[in-house]
């Protein structure tokens, strides 16, 4: 069978541009955005080539169906012969904010360019390849923006160096078991355990006269925020099960935080009443 190509560009095939949008998609929902948005990012680049698309969304999967919305000479449209589907696994990476930002605008690139296969592949890949901030300067930032919340909430300025330390200590081991795709709930529940008993033993040793709100803001950075966010935004835009797989996601990662610190309050003797 001659594969099928787009009407707004017959240098496109239909089966490898829903290739790249399946990976397009997946892309943009490891990164951490809303599924509102992803749909919207990928039905424009799919009607920059002539054709429309159905999207379902899961945690999990995607499958994404494309048809030609080309008309005849008449008017009237045509009935497309060969509506491609298909479906494929969401990718893991971890959170990014500007590569959200610059894979949204690379879907209206294509809605103004119209650029061939290669050239679309070649663009995703320079997005996807663009230099990243250092581990070691976000391990940095975080743990001085923890120690903050440790002095924002009250604590002492002793304790809120506690709260780095424990905070460095903690996301270094998240970092490294992310590196070695250790499984996500795990790794959020050791590297509270890690960050909360650092900062308990400091506390047990009387370094901070306001130990409590130390152990308490020393695991604040694991709060799965954007998960929560994007579930409310889910929700409002009417996508009632992305929005209720993402709740469930969120509140697994609490549950992990709450295991981790618990450990450590048991271990310590300590309380946070």
């Amino acid at each position: 069978m001659k594969p099928t190509t787009s009407p707004q560009n017959p240098e496109i095939d239909q089966e490898a541009l829903l290739d790249f949008l399946l990976r397009y998609a997946t892309i943009q929902t490891s990164v951490g955005v809303q599924t509102s948005r992803i749909v919207l990012n990928t039905t424009r680049i799919a009607q920059a080539y002539g054709y429309e698309t159905t999207m379902m969304m899961f945690q999990r999967n995607v499958a994404i169906t494309l048809i030609d919305k080309s008309t005849s000479e008449d008017g009237q449209r045509k009935r497309s012969a060969h509506p491609v589907t298909a479906l494929t696994h969401h990718r893991t990476l971890p959170l990014n904010f500007l590569l959200n930002a610059e894979l949204s605008r690379l879907s209206w690139y294509v809605y103004d360019h119209k650029p061939s296969m290669q050239e679309l592949e070649q663009h995703l890949e320079r997005v996807l390849n663009s230099p990243r901030v250092s581990r070691w300067l976000i391990l940095l930032l975080i743990s001085f923006a923890n120690g903050a919340f440790c002095l924002l909430f009250g604590g002492d300025l002793s304790g809120a160096g506690v709260v780095f330390v424990g905070t460095c200590l903690g996301f270094f081991v998240r970092q490294e078991l992310n590196l070695r795709h250790a499984y996500h709930y795990l790794t959020v529940l050791v590297a509270a355990f890690v960050s909360s008993f650092s900062v308990g033993v400091g506390m047990h040793f009387g370094l901070s006269s306001t130990p409590e709100v130390a152990l308490s803001t020393s695991v604040l950075y694991l709060i799965p925020g954007v998960p929560f966010i994007n579930a409310m935004v889910d929700f409002l835009d009417g996508y009632i099960l992305n929005g209720v797989s993402r709740l469930i996601n969120a509140i697994l990662i609490v549950v992990s935080i709450t295991i981790g610190l618990s450990l450590t309050l048991v271990l310590l003797n300590l309380s946070l009443l």
